[in-house]
């Protein structure tokens, strides 16, 4: 039986720095929930409740991003469809969005739970940012990488969420504008989307928010790369196992860690 965590545990364990996880399969709203009381927590004791309703949003959108990813892993494999090219991509993208927007929707949880498929949200926090990262199960991530570099390249440029359709000729329900929606928070927030990333650490795929609480905030990928200490943010926390040794050779190389980290600007 998972025990329950009380408010008075959870505050001793923010005063203490240590990190916190919460786990789904899609984001329910007892998930739902118990995400917002962390972050309310979190936000409360460094004194940044301003924040909360941009980075709830933000991180809420991410969460739904991975669950649709392992959703499309299922579905891709479920009818033998394989990821080869954008176009390819865009032909498969709207049979996808509806079949996850019918009534087989339950199905893919079903099969979600089944299969062990958890979306692993993980946020790190001391007075300088949070560093919230979420985990999917997907092996499909890699393949999609075209996708999302072009998402992203053009979610930057939007000033209103209408642009998104524009774009997106394929998902007329809006069923993948969360990111997009997401970048539209951080700049109305006055915070930086630019420190969004995405990558895929061995099986799987992850991506990463860095929320800034200072005006000459580094981010953890450039501080790694001038060999700093970036302490509570432990180097080997930020790098996949797999990726140990390779690290040590190439800290200093900036290719290696674009295999890590896929930059929206980029």
């Amino acid at each position: 039986m998972k025990k329950v965590i009380t408010e008075e545990e959870l505050q001793l364990g923010i005063e203490q720095g240590q990190k916190i996880g919460l786990n789904c399969y899609t984001p329910v709203s007892s998930f739902l929930r118990n995400l917002e009381t962390v972050l309310r927590f979190i936000l409360r004791y460094y004194e940044r409740s301003d924040l909360l309703p941009t980075i709830f949003g933000v991180v809420q959108e991410l969460i739904s991003f991975s669950c649709i990813s392992n959703m499309r892993y299922i579905f891709y494999e479920r009818y033998g469809y394989t990821l080869d090219s954008n176009e390819k991509f865009l032909e498969i993208e709207p049979l996808f969005i509806k079949e996850v927007s019918s009534s087989k929707n339950f199905s893919f949880r079903e099969e979600l739970i089944r299969r062990k498929m958890i979306v692993q949200t993980v946020i790190e926090h001391n007075d300088i940012a949070l560093n919230i990262k979420v985990y999917n199960k997907s092996e499909h991530q890699l393949d999609q990488e075209f996708y999302i570099r072009d998402y992203l390249r053009k979610a930057m440029q939007y000033s209103d969420i209408n642009e998104y359709f524009e774009d997106h000729p394929e998902d007329p329900q809006g069923k993948n504008i969360g990111l997009a929606f997401s970048i539209i928070l951080l700049k109305e927030a006055g915070l930086r989307p630019d420190l969004m990333r995405f990558g895929k650490p061995g099986i799987g795929g992850y991506s990463r928010i860095e929320i800034p609480f200072t005006n000459d905030y580094q981010s953890l990928r450039d501080r790694i790369l001038k060999d700093e200490s970036i302490v509570p943010f432990e180097k080997p926390n930020l790098i996949p196992e797999q990726f140990r040794k390779q690290f040590e050779e190439h800290k200093k190389n900036t290719k290696f860690f674009a295999a890590l980290d896929m930059e929206i600007a980029d």
